[in-house]
């Protein structure tokens, strides 16, 4: 089985971290709800905490495609610009065994 990995790139305003942590944290809860995520985890990078990593693990693509048509998803993106200094990024993986 090939799996979708994804990890984005976030930066979050040092003014806002607080109410940013708590954003992403509702964000996690109610997408390890969804069928076909094995992964949803926020990281701080050591060696500049001003950039955070979430990682995340799907069964496919396809079943990623659903989850960012969900209300969390939509209510994330609508926060996410006045939590973070610029736009996160994107970088998707895939299996290669």
């Amino acid at each position: 089985m090939s799996y979708l990995y994804l990890k984005a790139d976030i930066f979050p305003d040092p003014a806002k971290r607080t109410e940013a942590l708590a954003a992403y944290q509702e964000l996690i809860v109610e997408a390890l709800k969804e069928p076909g995520c094995l992964l949803y985890d926020l990281v701080e990078d050591p060696k500049d905490p001003s950039i955070w990593y979430m990682l995340e693990k799907w069964e496919s693509r396809e079943i990623w495609n659903l989850h960012m048509e969900t209300e969390h998803v939509a209510k994330i993106s609508l926060l996410e610009p006045t939590l973070t200094v610029k736009p996160t990024v994107l970088n998707f993986y895939e299996s290669v065994i």
